[in-house]
């Protein structure tokens, strides 16, 4: 999730520990309002945690695809 924070100091003109902040607060506002089933694949795509196996992910939208696709019993 390292791009976010980029992003924030180039177009914000951020320092970069104030960009990660800001990173930081913005992802603990998503993950708080997504129901729980959803917080997994939210942390995949954004990478900023683990799948449910333990290893990191950095999964993209494909990830999310997939992961939704799964919780609503498609294959």
């Amino acid at each position: 999730m390292a791009a976010i924070a980029d992003m924030l100091q180039e177009k914000a003109n951020l320092s970069p520990e104030v960009a990660q902040q800001v990173e930081q607060l913005v992802t603990e506002h998503l993950m708080s309002r997504v129901p729980s089933e959803f917080q997994g694949v939210l942390s995949s795509v954004l990478g900023t945690g683990s799948t449910e196996a333990g290893t990191s992910d950095s999964g993209g939208i494909g990830s999310l695809l997939g992961e939704a696709a799964s919780i609503f019993g498609k294959k």
